[in-house]
């Protein structure tokens, strides 16, 4: 573009006669001339400067006992690759702090210290307690994090192959209720105030994790983001062509997907008493619990849950496993959950049966 300038204003050069002295006229057409020729030649410059096309980066590893997909748009390729690992960094935070399987997490210690003892937690564990009592609230009990000693006692029954009894059950169940939880905000202490008590943050802690590792990598520069940790997915802007992401919803009586959502700014998370099971006596007991009655869900093989955030989109997603399908849509029509899409897939394999939220469709992939 300079050598072009140069030879503008060289032919100009060769116009003016009279050596400077000709009419004035002719030097206003002149220097009219020269800056019309190079405003042409400066706004072909910015349009040859077309914007870099965004470049993305794409992880896979096992995080949280499951496989964790992060994939990050950023302005080139190592900045996509610094959010990446600031995401997994956020991931692995989570699970340090969470995990009821490792024994000196803020959740194992306060499992296995003695009951009223206080245990100190940092502000991400503090925050999904918090969040699972709101839950657990408005669920009326579905929900219910202490739930762990009746997962214990099905996990036990299932690999002794008989049911637990009657008796069995109504003793650990007197162990199960959030309204239990003794939380000092002054200190930030968690308690748990009878012996045999313990926390399950599994239906939600991930979902939470979701959006610290989105929000890690946006602060890292990404323009857009898709965190994927065992096919709960939370979606931050665009792809690098400026479209939604897509993200599959599994089939849950085969191989395969049953349809595609395209979202952006939005989460979603399955749950299903058909996706983990314990068999006894040749029949399947679902991996989650009922912690009203103590026996497992028996409600919908899959329940697929579309909301603003990823902890929302889990804990409702296991909420609704629970309850019946006419329980949570009662829930969503009365107000008590809010901004949340479903779609529940009952029936079975030979006839599988969709039921959606209004407002489900509009995410679906035609």
């Amino acid at each position: 573009m300079y050598a072009a300038m140069s030879r503008v204003s060289a032919v100009l050069q060769t116009c003016r006669w009279c050596g400077g002295r000709r009419p004035r006229a002719r030097r206003l057409w002149a220097a009219g001339i020269e800056r019309v020729l190079l405003a042409g030649l400066l706004l072909q410059g910015v349009a040859c400067r077309r914007p870099p096309s965004p470049a993305q980066a794409s992880r896979s590893r096992e995080v949280m006992g499951t496989l964790a997909t992060l994939t990050a748009v950023a302005h080139d390729e190592a900045a996509a690759t610094a959010a990446v690992e600031a995401g997994y960094a956020r991931l692995e935070d989570v699970n340090r702090l969470m995990s009821d399987y490792i024994a000196d997490s803020e959740i194992g210690r306060l499992n296995r210290l003695p009951a009223g003892t206080p245990v100190p937690v940092a502000a991400e564990t503090w925050a999904c307690i918090r969040r699972a009592l709101e839950v657990w609230r408005a669920s009326g009990g579905a929900f219910d994090v202490t739930c762990r000693p009746l997962v214990s006692l099905w996990k036990q029954a299932g690999a002794q192959g008989r049911l637990p009894t009657v008796e069995q059950i109504a003793a650990v169940r007197a162990l199960v209720g959030c309204d239990r939880i003794v939380m000092d905000e002054t200190s930030r202490t968690v308690a748990l105030p009878a012996a045999g008590m313990q926390i399950d943050l599994g239906g939600i802690a991930k979902g939470q994790a979701l959006d610290l590792a989105a929000a890690a990598m946006r602060n890292r520069g990404a323009r857009g983001a898709l965190v994927d940790v065992g096919g709960d997915v939370v979606a931050v802007g665009t792809r690098p062509d400026g479209q939604p992401w897509r993200v599959g919803v599994k089939d849950p009586f085969r191989q395969g997907i049953v349809l595609v959502l395209r979202l952006s700014d939005r989460a979603v998370a399955t749950s299903g008493v058909q996706q983990r099971f314990h068999e006894i006596g040749g029949r399947r007991y679902s991996h989650i619990i009922d912690p009203r009655t103590g026996w497992p869900a028996t409600q919908a093989p899959s329940v697929t849950v579309i909301a603003a955030d990823g902890i929302t989109a889990d804990a409702w997603a296991t909420a609704f496993s629970v309850l019946s399908v006419s329980e949570g849509r009662e829930l969503i029509s009365t107000g008590r959950v809010a901004d949340v899409e479903v779609l529940w897939i009952t029936g079975d394999a030979g006839n599988p049966v969709m039921e959606k939220t209004p407002g489900f469709d509009q995410y679906v992939v035609e």
